[in-house]
């Protein structure tokens, strides 16, 4: 095992402060978005005792660090950690299932989506855990609730969106929806966003809060369809230790907070608003999933909980006030978001290990030991998956 040195992305979106004060850093002049910790060729995290690369240490000796399930991931880690401070929102986008993404690769490597290649073959999956109140949106409403907001808006051109609702099935219908609304011109998403702004919104389910966020969104994208779809997705708040999965084709968009986030060994985003970078509609038409989706959100039941869901990584969050001790049946990375601790593997290696400071600890360490006065997020390959 080995401690990793911090591997900050300075994306717009994030927070000055939250990672910085995590590992008890001085705040710079850069945001700092995303604390990555995973083996991605884009961004692999290094050891501190070696300064090797986590991609290079795996791809050497992938059977003792990934285990024996190593060719079922391509001797890669199948999973990016990462802590997520967000301070403005996020664009509105959709990841590719595994299908989706083999076939997007292929064709960017042939020169046929230039618009907005895939950078990687991997699907990308996605679960999060809220370190603090995080807001977000997540799938699309249902069309009762689409309805409410149309009537109360009162607004000529958004009485289409009903229609199309309401003359097919569902999923058909929403698809159709969102294509026409990717296709609307400025004027009319100005008009659309000044009339619904204007409106008393206090008979459906848009609250004051996430109001505000779509007022403050109209000064940055005025001109942006993504206003549109905003208005269509779930809001939703996460408590500390509330999770979420969020599969492959899911409509979403972080919008404040902090969270552990957890993705597949891929970087494959397909953006469709809300967003200075690409917006790629056609392929997102072409992968996002158009049904009515309520979050699924769990909570933590005891002070050592694991959280379900279908990917072939977990996350575990530790509540600790003494001592933890776990078999090792694959690569983990740990990392502590409240307190120091101090881990010994099976080995006899110890390390003293601060706050925000990630873990590494390969399949070979066979079992650890945890002891302190912390909370922990153990990211770990799924044995159920």
């Amino acid at each position: 095992m080995d401690l990793l040195a911090p591997n900050i992305q300075h994306y717009h979106w994030g927070d000055y402060s939250f990672i910085p004060e995590l590992q008890g850093r001085p705040k710079g002049d850069q945001p700092e978005a995303e604390l990555w910790m995973g083996a991605h060729p884009t961004s692999p995290s290094r050891t501190v005792e070696s300064n090797r690369g986590l991609d290079d240490i795996i791809s050497i000796d992938p059977q003792n660090t990934l285990g024996p399930h190593a060719s079922d991931f391509q001797n890669e880690l199948p999973f990016i950690m990462k802590i997520l401070a967000i301070r403005e929102p996020l664009s509105i986008q959709v990841h590719p299932n595994a299908k989706q993404a083999e076939e997007g690769y292929a064709s960017t490597q042939h020169g046929l989506t230039a618009a907005q290649p895939y950078s990687s073959p991997r699907g990308k999956e996605e679960i999060v855990c809220a370190l603090t109140e995080t807001d977000l949106k997540f799938g699309f409403r249902e069309a009762k609730e689409i309805y409410a907001i149309i009537d109360a808006a009162g607004h000529s051109n958004l009485y289409w969106l009903k229609e199309g609702l309401s003359e097919e099935t569902p999923d058909e219908g929403l698809k159709e929806v969102c294509e026409k609304i990717l296709s609307t011109d400025s004027d009319t998403i100005r008009s659309i966003t000044s009339t619904v702004l204007s409106s008393d919104m206090s008979e459906t389910v848009i609250n004051e809060k996430e109001m505000t966020y779509f007022a403050d969104l109209t000064e940055t994208y005025p001109d942006d369809p993504g206003l549109l779809l905003f208005l269509l997705m779930n809001f939703v708040t996460l408590k500390p230790g509330d999770f979420l999965y969020v599969s492959p084709g899911s409509t979403h968009a972080y919008l404040r907070g902090n969270v552990v986030e957890i993705t597949s060994n891929s970087d494959n985003v397909v953006r469709c608003g809300l967003t200075p970078k690409h917006v790629n509609a056609q392929e997102f038409l072409s992968i996002a999933s158009f049904v009515s989706e309520q979050p699924q959100i769990q909570k933590p039941a005891e002070p050592l909980h694991s959280y379900e869901s279908p990917t072939p990584f977990m996350l575990t969050r530790l509540d600790l006030n003494e001592e933890f001790k776990a078999a090792v049946h694959g690569p983990e990375i740990l990392i502590s978001t409240q307190n120091n601790f101090k881990i010994t593997n099976n080995l006899g290696n110890s390390l003293s290990v601060k706050q925000g400071q990630p873990v590494w600890i390969p399949y070979s360490d066979t079992s650890y030991k945890i002891t302190g006065n912390c909370l922990v997020f153990s990211c770990a390959t799924n044995p159920d998956s």
